[in-house]
């Protein structure tokens, strides 16, 4: 086992998890900050789904081939483990969030012409 392909494989699955996590929890915040419309909000969502899925599926096929290929002398020394806590970490984080988003109600919005009485 090559661990030094292994961590990268890993480490662009976290990239990949935390794209995803990004554009689907907090796309109208990084709109807003970013200055885009509902247009370029969309087309961001997309974006970001896009490359969620190229570096986990990029993640999934360099994990396996370090997992393949035989190590060479400098792979005993190095250490998986803060990889793979990363990675579960952002897996942890990405079903909070989702957790969160199911059980907190929507905040209820005024229909048009109505105003806000303090």
């Amino acid at each position: 086992m090559r661990k030094r392909t292994v961590r990268s494989g890993l480490r662009y699955m976290t990239f990949g998890i935390i794209c995803v996590m990004v554009v689907t929890f907090f796309s109208g915040q990084l709109a807003n900050v970013l200055l885009l419309g509902f247009f370029w909000e969309a087309r961001l969502t997309l974006f970001g789904f896009f490359l969620g899925g190229a570096f986990g599926g990029l993640g999934v096929v360099i994990t396996a081939a370090g997992l393949l290929l035989s190590g060479g002398p400098g792979d005993a020394r190095l250490r998986l483990a803060p990889s793979v806590l990363a990675l579960l970490g952002v897996v942890f984080l990405f079903v909070f969030l989702f957790y969160n988003s199911l059980s907190t109600p929507p905040v209820p919005q005024l229909p048009p012409g109505e105003s806000i009485r303090i």
